[in-house]
């Protein structure tokens, strides 16, 4: 279990905290879905997701609720969770999967119109092909909410083609799969763009160093190497650990760190930050901090912490499809079933017309294109070295009117 500290005892609570990899937590439907899942538990006192990094960050009172019922839990709604440093890294849907489905169905729908001149029933089989493999990955979405006795987009769509195939409107079922499952796609690779924003800075830092102990020199990983420690930084190699230099000279590029264009001369008692770059010179370096505690890690966290919390603009679209989703598909069925039954009205053509207005009526762009545009907006930073600290700071932005720079050489 990751956690914040050793558990204290407070009035007989244990408080605690754990850091969970979530499989199939992908957009910001399945956070909603794992919130309503676990705030109900006994003992969960606290939640934050990251979306990017498919983590889930739990508090809990370890005297009510355990780790194991929190995982539970969570495969109750259709997900896959485990310990972060238990389990296997997260392998969620592949973005390439997403892609070359969404083509086999567009692909699908485009020789359907082509042969439907000369063979109407194959250019119906197509066009069901094209649904079924469209509708892969937001069928699967519709399931987890539904498991979940939550009503959202996904759950709307999938209504909608079920109609639509049920009155043999094969193209419209088929187009509104496609459509749906390319804006699926386009969300997934922006996600997974921003996923390799955070690769990129962790991988600033090398994952071995060479140690120096009693003469002898050896690699050993990052992660088992002790504060004081005496490591060995030669020309070229990247700093893995923060440290003081005990013994060299040499000029050190801080640009991945600090921003500073030009190299810094380094020599003994002068301090080297993790995932800088040596230049000449070989260094001997006393290891002064590890893991979490350098500024690289700190940077890490920060661009974590900011794809994490929403900005004003996502909460509020989050209780607007609560409420709107759920009201659409109730007024879908006053569509069907009232015309026929107060003004005699044809019953097809009134099923129709509901699912007409599931269609036009889902929120999918609106609920799509908030977390989407922040979370590219907060990687794209990332990669070019500015930090955000979440979509909230992101979204006050466009009040600023002046920027003041204060030019100090970096």
């Amino acid at each position: 279990m990751e956690t914040a500290g050793t558990p204290v005892c407070t009035n007989c609570e244990i408080h605690a905290e754990a850091v969970f990899r979530v499989e199939g937590m992908d957009c910001n439907e399945e956070v909603v879905i794992l919130e309503r899942r676990l705030r109900p538990l006994a003992g969960m006192e606290a939640l934050s997701a990251d979306l990017v990094g498919q983590r889930l960050h739990v508090s809990y009172d370890a005297a009510k609720l355990t780790t194991a019922a929190i995982v539970d839990a969570v495969g109750q709604t259709g997900m896959r969770m485990w310990l972060e440093h238990e389990g296997p890294g997260a392998s969620g849907p592949d973005v390439r999967v997403r892609f070359w489905l969404t083509v086999a169905s567009g692909t699908a729908i485009l020789a359907a119109l082509a042969v439907n001149g000369w063979s109407p029933s194959l250019a119906v089989g197509l066009l069901i092909s094209a649904t079924i493999v469209g509708g892969v990955f937001p069928t699967r979405r519709a399931l987890v909410a539904l498991r979940s006795r939550t009503v959202d987009i996904n759950v709307l769509m999938v209504i909608a083609v079920v109609g639509a195939m049920g009155l043999r409107q094969w193209f419209e079922g088929a187009s509104v799969v496609f459509l749906f499952a390319l804006a699926q796609w386009l969300e997934a690779r922006t996600l997974e763009r921003a996923r390799q924003a955070i690769r990129a800075l962790v991988e600033l830092s090398p994952r071995d160093a060479i140690v120096k102990r009693n003469g002898v020199e050896h690699r050993a990983p990052v992660e088992t190497i002790p504060v004081g420690a005496e490591i060995i930084v030669r020309p070229g190699d990247k700093v893995p650990l923060d440290g003081r230099v005990l013994a060299g000279h040499g000029d050190v590029n801080e640009a991945p760190i600090t921003g500073e264009s030009l190299p810094v001369d380094k020599g003994p008692g002068d301090e080297v930050y993790a995932g800088t770059i040596n230049g000449r010179g070989s260094l001997d370096l006393e290891v002064i901090r590890v893991g979490r505690d350098t500024p690289l890690a700190r940077i890490i966290h920060l661009v974590e912490a900011a794809q994490a919390r929403r900005a004003p603009v996502q909460s509020f679209v989050d209780r607007f499809a609560r409420i709107y989703t759920p009201a659409v598909i109730a007024l879908a069925a006053v569509v069907a079933v009232v015309p026929p039954l107060v003004a005699g009205s044809d019953p097809v053509t009134s099923f129709y017309c509901s699912l007409v207005l599931l269609v036009i009526a889902c929120p999918c762009a609106l609920v799509i294109s908030t977390p989407v545009s922040i979370v590219a907006a907060l990687s794209a930073a990332a990669r070019n070295g500015v930090l955000i600290k979440g979509g909230a700071h992101l979204e006050r932005l466009a009040h600023v009117r002046v920027v003041a720079f204060d030019k100090t050489g970096t």
